[in-house]
């Protein structure tokens, strides 16, 4: 009423004008709880949808990335929850992996390859071989390797490798290339591939006298890792020795995983089905020896984690006991390879 009789009014105020003033009054109260309303709704929403914070550990991008493509999962088969097979049919995702013998496993292949199968009685055995490359200092592991090694017993590995046979004698390089050598050359090699007269990365592999290698010096920058060495087992006083075993060994090499460093693969051939059992047990034996000498001096454990038995083009693969060939395992051989 104060408000009105600022406004100019006076003396008895009509119903219309009370009417008015009351509406007003009801209506800015309204208009203030709807607007307390719609803001408590908002901020009782904001509390709803806000989700606690949870501090996570830092990973790199990088690990990430790994994590992302991987799902985290080691391509390395780990059956140490698995139970063996009691019936003699299994699903084998939920059952350890039967171990065979290497006679087992070759008499396998055999029946699948034979004329009324496949059709491959000669065909190519492979061994996959699965590595432990884990070093004893952590985020450490042992880097990638390749040999040649030559079989107890001579196949047709369908290998092919390039040498050169680097000698100062006349008889050797001749008898080299009569072996197989694809090229042998004495020390006018240096001056040849100096002057770009010869392309030293044509060659898989140089082999050389002992004698010959101060000298050889001069050329190490263009062979680079492939450079002869006594150590590396391509440099020694008969080269030709060594050229047998380039020429007729089994060449092979490491193949790590892209996202897990610990693990590594080598595939290589020890036979053909038509060799017999003997003879292929000890090929392999020879095999599984000399990838087990590749494991540096530092590293404890074996290197070999597994190994199994593949004939292409079937995708069956046996595990084997590959342990039965490690030399710091059981230092006697098998009786099959006396």
């Amino acid at each position: 009423m104060a408000a009105l009789s600022a406004a100019g009014f006076s003396g008895v105020v009509r119903a219309p004008v009370l009417r008015w003033a009351a509406a007003t009054l009801h209506t800015g109260s309204t208009l203030e709880a709807a607007r307390k309303g719609t803001r408590a709704k908002a901020e009782a929403k904001k509390k709803a949808s806000k989700k606690e914070e949870v501090k996570r550990e830092f990973i790199p991008l990088k690990k990430r990335l790994e994590l992302k493509q991987t799902g985290g999962v080691s391509p390395r088969r780990f059956e140490d929850h698995l139970k063996n097979p009691s019936d003699n049919v299994w699903i084998t995702r939920f059952y350890k992996w039967k171990v065979y013998s290497v006679a087992e496993a070759v008499d396998m292949h055999r029946e699948t390859h034979h004329p009324t199968q496949i059709g491959l009685p000669n065909a190519l055995l492979d061994a996959v071989i699965e590595l432990n490359m884990t070093a004893d200092k952590k985020n450490r592991f042992v880097d990638d390797f390749y040999s040649v090694v030559r079989m107890p017993h001579d196949f047709d590995t369908t290998q092919e490798r390039s040498v050169l046979v680097i000698s100062k004698n006349e008889e050797v390089k001749e008898q080299a290339i009569q072996m197989g050598a694809t090229h042998a050359a004495g020390l006018e090699i240096i001056k040849l591939a100096q002057a770009g007269e010869i392309n030293l990365r044509e060659y898989d592999h140089y082999l050389a006298d002992t004698e010959i290698l101060p000298e050889l010096v001069a050329i190490r920058g263009l062979i680079k890792k492939k450079f002869p060495s006594v150590r590396g087992g391509t440099a020694a006083n008969d080269v030709l020795q060594l050229l047998e075993r380039f020429t007729k060994g089994v060449e092979y090499s490491t193949t790590k995983d892209k996202y897990h460093h610990d693990y590594a693969t080598i595939r290589a051939p020890f036979g053909r089905l038509g060799m017999s059992n003997d003879q292929l047990e000890e090929n392999l034996a020879a095999l599984l020896e000399d990838v087990e000498k590749q494991r540096p001096q530092k590293k404890s454990g074996s290197l070999i984690t597994m190994a199994m038995i593949l004939c292409p083009p079937s995708r069956e693969q046996f595990k084997i006991d590959h342990k039965l060939y490690d030399l710091q395992a059981n230092p006697v051989k098998l009786a099959t390879t006396a």
